[in-house]
């Protein structure tokens, strides 16, 4: 059954698989988009991470776009964005329960892809081992 609603919502904050990084997913709209709020390290070479291919701080970055609810607990139809590698790729969101969401990135129609687990966190949590980073110059 299509309905268009889920018994788990996705909207709010998220510690991606490895915690490198915490993402506050929002519906706009039917749809839903996800942009990275938080970095366990925040720079790189003394410089704010940012995406390979755009340049644009990682911070800040609209990782998750325009993913539709297909089903109970699953939304499709967005792309994904990794800024490691300074790539997009089609997306699907499955939702095992309200803490716990998986996104998969994939390309050539699914054909290949790697599936990650998402675990949920509140606006003021920290990412586990942020408060060591040191990879930013102090002014």
């Amino acid at each position: 059954m299509i309905s268009g609603a889920a018994a788990f919502n996705p909207e709010g904050y998220w510690f991606t698989d490895a915690s490198e990084s915490k993402v506050h997913i929002e519906k706009r709209g039917d749809k839903l988009f996800g942009k990275i709020v938080d970095l366990k390290e925040k720079c790189r070479d003394g410089k704010p991470k940012a995406d390979v291919e755009t340049n644009q701080p990682s911070l800040g970055l609209e990782i998750l776009k325009d993913f539709k609810a297909d089903g109970e607990n699953h939304w499709s139809g967005g792309t994904v964005r990794d800024p490691k590698a300074g790539k997009t790729y089609s997306g699907e969101i499955t939702m095992t329960n309200d803490n716990q969401l998986d996104l998969r990135g994939s390309v050539l129609g699914g054909l290949f892809g790697r599936t990650t687990t998402w675990t949920r966190a509140n606006k003021e949590a920290k990412i586990p081992g942020s408060e060591n980073d040191t990879s930013c110059p102090k002014k």
